[in-house]
């Protein structure tokens, strides 16, 4: 069997095992200490990672893993499961999106890899920031063992569990070919989970949103592992039916691994809406002015172009325009927002609608 050795926990054949990550050194003569769980099988198969929690109230994945990494799933595993609780202490500590110590989306901090120029004009790439220290430490780990690797997410309180595909970049047209082959077992991976998939934003805007730099995405377009992001549903509090689903659906990614033995489960605790078309995220519909927003569908329904969506009225309840807000497109609703008062162009909702654009891209030349 391979010895893996993640921080201070080292792989036992057959047994579950537990560290620390010594990520951060703090002011107070402390080390914020990121959390590992290595169950490692009786056979030979891939090192596969689960990380959750790197922003700090999305807890589910907590959940999961917690359900997930038993001593009776080390004696029936093929290989090497590596689960990260957190990625973010001291977010979870505080229940915050993002680190006490660093101000900037956790999840747009992990390495750029080949995205990122060899010399920056201004030196800033040799300074990483606070939370780079944990990201570059994780990322190692998964350049040295991970074979796939999974990242749990919540995506907001009203929203359905969904997972994400990641648009792939190539260098040049020598590498098309091998891309290809990446995405189309990445594809594999994502859809055996079992949950409603969606494609990431179109290439210029998944760059322009630094999604290149996402846990998944950089250990996706960086490592060329095959990784995604599980969303699994609403932020800040426990869903025990998402849960029970989620174990199940990351059960059925180990075994289309071959880690597991058995058949693919289908997912019964929560709906799973079933386009007939590949669909991406889309941020959509938007108001075109203030006012008081009342949804009148709800996360996971079908809709159709045209279909009232809100209602928008004024503070003393009298419609504005025709009283509506409307989709401009077929799709799912995957997300609504939470607050009632809305300004000119804020978007309102989260859809999932056909998509048109390419899955692989040209890596831009100049930095993104």
């Amino acid at each position: 069997m391979k010895d893996i050795k993640i921080g201070s926990a080292k792989s036992e054949s057959g047994k579950l095992t537990y560290g620390f990550i010594d990520g951060l050194e703090l002011p107070t003569g402390t080390i914020e200490k990121i959390p590992v769980i290595i169950a490692q099988g009786l056979e030979d198969g891939p090192t596969f990672f689960l990380t959750a929690n790197v922003h700090g109230f999305e807890l589910t994945g907590v959940a999961v893993i917690h359900e997930l990494m038993t001593e009776k799933l080390a004696q029936e595993l093929k290989g090497t499961l590596v689960a990260i609780p957190t990625l973010n202490p001291s977010a979870l500590r505080r229940y915050h999106h993002k680190a006490i110590y660093d101000d900037r989306d956790p999840n747009r901090l992990f390495p750029e890899g080949k995205f990122a120029e060899k010399a920056s004009e201004n030196g800033d790439n040799e300074y990483p920031t606070l939370f780079e220290h944990i990201t570059n430490k994780v990322y190692s780990y998964f350049e040295k063992y991970a074979d796939f690797h999974i990242d749990f997410h919540n995506h907001s309180q009203l929203s359905i569990p969904y997972s994400i595909l990641d648009r792939l970049f190539y260098e040049d047209e020598a590498q098309k070919e091998d891309a290809q082959k990446l995405l189309d077992r990445q594809k594999e991976m994502v859809e055996s989970f079992g949950m409603l998939v969606c494609a990431e934003f179109p290439a210029n805007k998944y760059l322009k949103k630094k999604l290149h730099r996402s846990v998944s995405g950089s250990t996706f377009n960086s490592l060329r592992i095959p990784a995604f992001t599980a969303e699994l549903g609403e932020n800040r509090f426990l869903v025990p039916e998402v849960i029970i689903g989620s174990v199940k659906g990351t059960s059925n990614v180990l075994k289309w691994a071959g880690m597991l033995e058995g058949p693919i489960e289908e997912i019964t605790e929560f709906p799973v809406p079933k386009p007939k078309e590949r669909t991406r995220r889309f941020d959509h519909p938007r108001v075109k002015r203030s006012g008081i927003v009342r949804f009148i569908v709800k996360p996971g329904d079908h809709v159709t172009k045209g279909q009232p969506i809100a209602k928008l009225t004024d503070i003393l309840g009298r419609p504005l325009d025709d009283g509506y807000i409307r989709t401009e497109y077929d799709g799912v609703m995957v997300a609504l927002q939470t607050k009632m008062t809305v300004y000119p162009n804020d978007t309102i909702a989260e859809m999932g609608i056909k998509d048109d654009y390419p899955l692989l891209a040209q890596m831009p030349s100049k930095k993104v």
